[in-house]
């Protein structure tokens, strides 16, 4: 676009539908497209292949986020592949490298087909039912048993195992709603989390403060002195 050098203002640009998409094809041709992380690798300066590289291994967390919060398998399981071959080139991933393709395989190729479907549609749900606020179903149970576990104990003493497991545990989500009601009558606010990026005018400029001054693209590259 050719205002790199620009100041961002609050006030947004508009552009025609047919200009910001040809932006969009030539930003994937020039930097996403595989033919663009090759030349990039057989340049002579490696800033543009490292950023090249490090784009596409953070795309594949965006994509996996969204992917998880849409409840989007098809869209998981891809990522997932591709994570199978980069945690065997890194370092410190242990269980990750073993049990990741572990768990791809059962889930493709080892398990039977209707079993395979039952337990791919069931590792994401959304617990209010809300559309894209699907979550892993063990970080909904993880935060099931904060909950129960909060509870039980500021129950003081007396607890036994058998209540904790007759009454508090098949009930804690009544619990929950009783616990946030409490807050709200004695004016306390419940802030239910839901993370959302939002990338300011001010942290753009930042980044591309920081982009021209590294130079990541390697758009300012010195003089190569001939041999003699």
């Amino acid at each position: 676009m050719k205002n790199e050098t620009e100041m961002l203002g609050d006030e947004l640009v508009t552009l025609p539908t047919e200009r910001w998409n040809a932006i969009v094809n030539e930003c994937y041709e020039r930097f996403c497209s595989p033919h663009a992380r090759r030349t990039a690798a057989q340049a002579n300066y490696p800033q543009l292949s490292n950023t090249l590289i490090m784009l596409h291994d953070f795309s594949s967390v965006v994509e996996a986020k969204r992917s998880m919060k849409a409840g989007d398998v098809g869209r998981l399981m891809n990522v997932w592949k591709k994570w199978c071959l980069m945690t065997q080139g890194l370092t410190g991933l242990t269980n990750y490298s073993s049990y990741l393709p572990r768990m791809v395989l059962q889930l493709t190729h080892i398990l039977p087909p209707a079993l395979q479907k039952y337990l791919c549609h069931n590792m994401l749900f959304s617990p209010t039912g809300r559309k894209n606020h699907f979550v892993a179903k063990d970080h909904w149970l993880e935060t099931q048993n904060y909950s129960l576990k909060f509870l039980f104990n500021q129950t003081g003493n007396g607890t036994s195992w058998d209540r904790l497991r007759d009454i508090f545990s098949v009930n804690i989500e009544l619990l929950q709603s009783m616990f946030q009601s409490l807050k709200t009558d004695c004016g306390a606010s419940v802030i239910h989390q839901s993370h959302k990026n939002e990338l300011t005018s001010r942290s753009l400029d930042m980044f591309m403060q920081m982009a021209n001054n590294r130079d990541i693209l390697a758009q300012k590259l010195p003089k190569q002195t001939p041999i003699s």
